[in-house]
């Protein structure tokens, strides 16, 4: 029984990426994110503003690392 095993890297297809899932992309997220940038100025700001629009066009998926 011992010699049937199956081992995870094994049975992921080659093609696909192994990552850690860090945060789900929610409307909540989103609007923490547009919070945090009232408190911001300049680059700071529009950069944020910027990640906050276009992850509200992915909702329901997931940031990776």
């Amino acid at each position: 029984m011992a010699d049937k095993k199956i081992h995870k890297n094994k049975s992921i297809p080659e093609q696909l990426h192994k990552y850690i899932a860090a945060q789900q992309i929610t409307h909540d997220f989103i609007l923490e994110l547009y919070e945090k940038s009232k408190k911001l100025k300049g680059k700071e700001k529009a950069e944020l503003l910027a990640t906050a629009k276009t992850l509200s066009k992915h909702v329901g998926r997931w940031l990776v690392e």
